[in-house]
């Protein structure tokens, strides 16, 4: 396919000839006597170029350059943040990623975000090889605080990444990917941990197994901090590797985000308009609640299959690998199902479902040699709930505009992430062992508070939708003037082209 002479000065191009260029979405053609606001996305002007038609088979094409020179480093990343998680998971350390989330985000916003998420894995690699070898109190506190507090910029990172590079009806299959890697890490951890249970007796090297644990994560974080700095872009009018040519290409495939690619410029009304907008305390409010459930779950599930269900200890870790694979599953069943029919809140709703079956199973019946096979396959049905932590990210991705709004509402959200993991475990006392039914009774509570949410949200999501396609055609405007607002840095309340995924 021919591709047009890039005009690196947008004021200057035809209005007359623009088109909409994205890859799935309807092309548009001679849209006249439209009136465009001055481009503000600093990094896309230079490539932008709306006379450009990305086909089917180019966006295709275009789309598996990115899955192989990007989405691996994404992977990479998120598996060695997780790695460290099956050897110590103390409170402290959410405490310092809730800390941290608001300054990572208006780095983010402010530094080339793949220099930023290097930099954080640099200094959490550090801060992870000093940990291996740290035997007092003290210090192991304030070293998990500070893990805490560089692994903040990871999640908002990789989100905003993705936006930057994948379209919105791409992203919940590419964010299914990417978390996935959570439960591969989790995998591995189980076969270290397997192992090292059965050499924890053999002090040769002086290392105890919780050592080795977190000494093979920080060798994993150096290889995948190597390969971040060296291999991701910042942007894809960043990418070496590419033509300018390319770069506009990649810059037009994601006009139909209407979120643009990067804006420096800090914008206080889209501060405020963040502080005003329900939704985004609505992802709070939703992230919050999942993690209440997840965190536990996660920390106690060995517990709860060793001493609940009467697996002994070398079972009881091996059997998190199927606990794991079940986990992938769910993230790829979700991405697969909000791809395919468009309704990512009922199916959030649907896997919610799932975990309250699975709950009351294991609150009802006693577990025995008889049951204790049937209560770990409804044990595996409570891992379908952390797959709606990929949907709220991809909700997240997909309906929230303005750079400032952006880094604002991705600090709330991930703050609500980091809180939740850390008061999971005070839902889980000691006087509740083995079976902590009161806890699993609080999970229900949880799920029905999480599907009321979830419903109120899609329901506020839709009206907005209705509203503005009922302005859209009061104007009397047609499908021929969608997105031509998407470098404008406008928030998705002011942007008219924008429609929110449900």
């Amino acid at each position: 396919m021919s591709l047009p002479t890039v005009n690196h000065d947008p004021s200057k191009q035809d209005v007359s000839t623009w088109v909409d260029s994205k890859g799935q979405d309807d092309q548009i053609g001679n849209i006249k006597n439209v009136n465009v606001e001055k481009i503000n996305d600093t990094e896309a002007a230079p490539y932008i170029d709306n006379t450009i038609i990305i086909d089917e088979a180019e966006n295709k094409r275009l789309k598996r350059m990115i899955d192989r020179r990007i989405l691996p480093l994404l992977c990479l990343a998120y598996f060695a943040q997780a790695m460290d998680k099956g050897a110590t998971s103390p409170i402290i350390l959410w405490i310092g990623l809730v800390a941290g989330n608001p300054v990572a985000s208006q780095l983010i916003r402010r530094f080339p975000v793949a220099k930023v998420l290097a930099g954080s894995m640099l200094i959490w690699t550090g801060l992870a090889f000093w940990l291996t070898f740290t035997l007092s109190v003290p210090p192991i506190l304030a070293n998990r605080a500070l893990l805490g507090f560089f692994e903040a910029s990871f999640n908002p990172c990789l989100v905003t990444i993705m936006v930057q590079w994948y379209l919105s009806s791409e992203q919940a299959v590419i964010s299914a990917v990417w978390h996935s890697f959570t439960s591969l890490s989790t995998c591995l951890q189980s076969v270290m941990g397997f192992g090292f249970y059965h050499v924890r007796n053999n002090h040769a090297g002086g290392l105890k197994s919780w050592q080795y644990l977190l000494l093979t994560a920080a060798c994993i974080s150096a290889i995948a901090t190597i390969a971040v700095f060296l291999l991701l872009p910042d942007s894809p009018t960043r990418a070496r590797w590419a033509v300018e040519e390319l770069k506009t290409k990649f810059v037009e495939r994601v006009r139909s985000n209407n979120q643009g690619i990067k804006q420096k410029i800090w914008k206080s009304e889209q501060a405020w308009e963040t502080a005003k907008d329900p939704q985004v305390y609505a992802l709070f409010a939703l992230t919050f609640c999942q993690t209440l459930v997840i965190g536990g779950v996660g920390k106690f599930s060995a517990l709860l299959i060793n001493r609940a269900f009467g697996f002994d200890v070398a079972t009881s870790q091996l059997l998190k690998i199927p606990v794991s694979a079940v986990g992938v599953s769910a993230y790829f069943l979700m991405a697969y199902l909000q791809q395919k029919y468009e309704q990512t809140f009922f199916t959030m709703i649907a896997f919610t479902l799932l975990n309250m079956i699975g709950t009351i199973v294991i609150v009802s019946v006693p577990p025995s040699d008889k049951t204790r096979v049937g209560l770990m396959i409804a044990f595996l049905l409570l891992q379908f709930f952390g797959a709606c932590n990929t949907a709220t990210s991809v909700v997240l991705s997909r309906n929230i505009a303005g750079q400032t709004k952006k880094s604002i509402a991705y600090a709330t959200t991930f703050m609500a992430w980091g809180a939740g993991n850390a008061v999971s475990p005070q839902l889980f006392w000691d006087d509740w062992k083995p079976r902590y039914l009161p806890s699993l009774y609080i999970h229900l509570g949880l799920y029905a508070t999480y599907i009321l949410l979830a419903l109120a949200t899609r329901t506020m999501l839709v009206r907005r939708n209705a509203k503005r396609e009922a302005e859209r055609n009061l104007r009397g405007e047609g499908d021929a003037q969608a997105n031509l607002h998407a470098f404008e840095d406008l928030t998705d309340l002011q942007n008219p082209d924008y429609k929110y995924s449900i």
